[in-house]
């Protein structure tokens, strides 16, 4: 039976705008593609089906496993692309990094070391990264301000770059990558206006629980927070200032 964490991610897939985003990338059919962060394996699934030599690794060894099951057709790898063994993987014709780069807050020497040891010069790298996660509205003030105050802890800790998405494209450019394309990718869970559905309040309610920085950093005041929280994504005038980039590059 898949964990909570498995079926969390597998039900994700509905409300990503993956095609939107591959359908933007200079497949080349027999290439090779490395899935970094790949998670249960949706997109690495959608990517073998464009006729590409794909390879899809995590470092979580349940997710990992879950993805193998779900498609025994494509290679799937443990592998923590913070661990320098992962330069051993070779040289690919492009990387796709989906809600990866935002755990890297110093995210320019990491792309650096990408592009040197896993990607070919002239290939590409696709990212998608949210920006602003807990950027829904209304809130109260006070709460806006600490969700501020949050997200500079997290990003000084070096723990996670809640506003890594807008950073994308000047990131590429200042490693000497030429950006192709930069843009906005719909998103019915992380990114949307209006009263959310039962379904996007769940997943928002598991993803809360998960959060264990958040709940360390509000200490007391977590049960408003997320009280607060639940209430503006369920109102009608909810309005979201969350986003998720897109950004296509080419070493």
């Amino acid at each position: 039976m898949a964990s909570g964490l498995v079926e969390q991610y597998r039900r994700q897939e509905r409300w990503r705008r993956w095609d939107d985003a591959l359908a933007l990338l200079p497949l080349e059919r027999g290439e090779r593609v490395l899935d970094i962060g790949c998670g249960v394996g949706d997109v690495a699934s959608r990517l073998n089906g464009r006729g590409v030599d794909v390879l899809g690794i995590d470092a979580n060894a349940e997710l990992i496993a879950a993805a193998r099951a779900r498609y025994p057709h494509v290679p799937f790898k443990k592998a923590d692309v913070q661990d320098r063994t992962s330069e051993r993987l070779g040289l690919f014709d492009g990387l796709w990094a989906s809600f990866v780069t935002a755990y890297f807050p110093d995210l320019a020497p990491v792309l650096t070391r990408w592009c040197k040891h896993l990607l070919h010069p002239g290939g590409w790298l696709a990212m998608v990264e949210v920006d602003d996660l807990l950027g829904h509205e209304p809130l109260s003030a006070t709460l806006r301000a600490r969700v501020a105050q949050f997200y500079d802890e997290a990003r000084s800790a070096e723990r996670y770059d809640f506003e890594g998405g807008r950073k994308l494209a000047s990131t590429a450019r200042a490693v000497g990558l030429q950006v192709v394309y930069e843009g906005v990718l719909m998103d019915e869970e992380l990114s949307f206006d209006g009263a959310a559905r039962a379904d996007v309040l769940a997943a928002w309610s598991a993803r809360l629980a998960r959060m264990g920085g958040l709940k360390a950093f509000m200490g007391d005041a977590f049960s408003e927070f997320e009280r607060s929280f639940m209430d503006a994504l369920r109102a009608d005038a909810h309005r979201s200032k969350a986003r998720v980039i897109f950004v296509l590059a080419r070493r």
